[in-house]
């Protein structure tokens, strides 16, 4: 039984975030959970996203433990869903432009408590046997994984469906409902919706729903070039998430590829279709066996980065009833920033480990 007082929270966005909420706040409590979007669930950055469960090496060690953390947190969901979420712990390898410089990456990140591997020639051969390229020494950690981004998406939101959320796809929030500084709900493009809290989870479409408060949301536009090959036989080419100065990729089922790739500008040589025929060369010249390879499609994905590239988590000050979470970084975080931030919504608990996260400390112009 649910202790919860029935209270109406309204999430913006079916992104991975918005959905991963729902999926938290209703199996915590009864309230009533409406889930909206413009489009449709996961059609968003979402269905952009590389995807790679990470620890983001060389960022403030605090923001690593948090993300090693949220490794954990998805263990935990697999769990939690009975398996229903589909988890890649393939572990990945690395390795830098000079030898010297993946060993100093290793040692400083093993002194920090990371799980890395240093792995020879030999062992690298072993795990990736189709690989042509043989550094002296690579970098390997085991507890790294990925997802298919939409798969996930859709799959939880099923599962939040069951536990009595109520999905609305195209329903487009054209501003925020606002009384005394109250949050009272949104206005969309089907209508009103009165809610007790409103999350925004809406990736760069945040920004204006928050901006139209006179608050200034850090967080710009960010593009990456996401591609995805195919191949005409079902053989594994490549066992791990791989990535290195020239390549990132990472396998799918079925002989299947992604790839994730810098966005330069828009000249037309620098198109994504002219970055995935760039990349298909460099992979074939890279893996035995990729002569079948070929480019099946390609997009280029705006991803939320706030201006210092950290999370932005937790309510907007001056605004009762208004919650947001942006963050570049989702799909790695989704599940622990989700955790806790439903705890946040439903008891009005302030958590330490969200507290270097919150949009206050942009107010001093970091």
């Amino acid at each position: 039984m649910h202790s919860e007082h029935k209270k109406t929270i309204v999430i913006v966005g079916a992104g991975i975030v918005g959905v991963t909420l729902a999926w938290y706040l209703s199996k915590e409590s009864d309230s009533k959970i409406i889930l909206l979007d413009k489009g449709h669930v996961a059609q968003g950055v979402t269905q952009h996203s590389f995807a790679w469960l990470n620890v983001s090496y060389g960022r403030p060690d605090g923001y690593s433990q948090l993300r090693q953390q949220a490794l954990a947190s998805w263990h935990q969901l697999e769990k939690l869903t009975h398996g229903e979420i589909k988890i890649n712990w393939s572990g990945a390898i690395s390795w830098h432009k000079t030898d010297k410089e993946t060993q100093e990456f290793i040692n400083s990140h093993q002194s920090q408590g990371f799980n890395i591997q240093a792995l020879n020639r030999i062992e690298l051969q072993a795990m990736e046997p189709n690989l042509k390229i043989s550094p002296a020494i690579t970098a390997f950690c085991p507890d790294e994984g990925s997802i298919d981004p939409v798969n996930t998406t859709q799959t939880l939101l099923k599962l939040a469906i069951k536990q009595g959320v109520t999905y609305l796809p195209e329903h487009e929030v054209l501003s925020l409902n606002v009384s005394d500084k109250r949050i009272l709900g949104v206005k969309t493009s089907e209508g009103n919706f009165i809610a007790d809290q409103t999350v925004v989870t809406a990736g760069v479409g945040a920004t204006g729903i928050i901006n139209s408060l006179g608050i200034t949301l850090p967080v710009s536009a960010s593009p990456s070039i996401i591609v995805h090959f195919t191949k005409q036989d079902t053989v594994k080419m490549v066992q791990h998430i791989i990535s290195t100065p020239a390549m990132e990729l990472r396998p799918e089922t079925s002989g299947k590829i992604v790839c994730a790739e810098d966005y330069i500008d828009e000249q037309p040589i620098h198109s994504a279709v002219n970055i995935a025929q760039n990349a298909l060369t460099t992979i074939k010249n890279s893996f035995i066996g990729s002569n079948t390879l070929t480019l099946d499609k390609t997009f280029i994905g705006m991803r939320p980065m706030p201006k210092d590239q950290m999370p932005i988590v937790g309510n907007v000050a001056d605004f009762e009833g208004l919650y947001i979470i942006s963050m570049h970084a989702a799909i790695t975080l989704a599940p622990l920033i989700c955790q806790l931030a439903q705890s946040e919504i439903l008891h009005g608990v302030k958590h330490a480990a969200l507290g270097p996260y919150r949009l206050t400390r942009f107010a001093s112009g970091n």
